[in-house]
């Protein structure tokens, strides 16, 4: 099965000039020795920040905060890489707190929205649906294979909640609903993936 395909090619090509545009800042780390762990605990913290404003109703400082904490996110793994501190413990710890990230993000929308029915029960649905993504991924890592398909991986729901709640919150609650429209078909999407490769391979899921 052929995992090359333009979006897939777009994904990696900005993925590597993401890593050219952080490329200064990981140097300084790597030069004074600061732990990839600690850059990923910072990270979760203004996370949390960033939530707290959410639920506020500061949603433009929040948009602004959370991609400073997106920041941390994306140097962690490379401030590892080149100082040669690439661990298993160290990617389970970035893995578990980029759920607890997620939490916090939509903990923090949903606490806003908690007096609007729809967009509530819409939030909840959206935090389903982000967790099945994550889900389906880890279990599928497992079995020995890693899907990526779809267009809301973490980088897009990252970016795509960034910019929509930037706009405000009046203007962030219309696009909860293509939010979970996009993360519905990410799942569709890795899910065929997965009974492609297991039927190609003559593997069977493990239940």
């Amino acid at each position: 099965m052929c995992r090359n395909s333009g979006g897939e090619k777009v994904k990696e090509e900005w993925k590597v000039r993401g890593r050219r545009f952080i490329s200064p800042v990981v140097s300084v780390l790597v030069k004074y020795k600061v732990h990839p762990n600690i850059l990923t605990v910072a990270g979760l913290w203004i996370t949390v920040c960033a939530s707290i404003l959410y639920a506020e109703g500061a949603f433009r400082w929040g948009a602004l905060v959370m991609l400073f904490g997106g920041l941390f996110d994306a140097i962690d793994g490379e401030v590892a890489r080149r100082s040669g501190r690439v661990s298993v413990f160290g990617a389970f710890l970035d893995s578990t707190l980029d759920r607890f990230s997620d939490f916090f993000i939509f903990g923090g929308l949903i606490y806003y929205y908690r007096n609007n029915l729809i967009f509530f029960i819409a939030l909840y649905v959206a935090v389903i649906f982000t967790l099945m993504i994550s889900y389906i991924r880890a279990r599928a890592e497992g079995l020995g294979y890693s899907p990526r398909s779809g267009p809301m991986d973490r980088t897009g729901r990252y970016f795509f909640i960034v910019i929509t709640t930037f706009l405000g919150p009046e203007i962030f609650r219309w696009f909860i609903f293509v939010f979970i429209i996009l993360v519905f078909i990410t799942v569709l999407r890795r899910w065929k993936e997965l009974y492609n490769y297991f039927k190609i391979n003559n593997k069977k899921q493990i239940s």
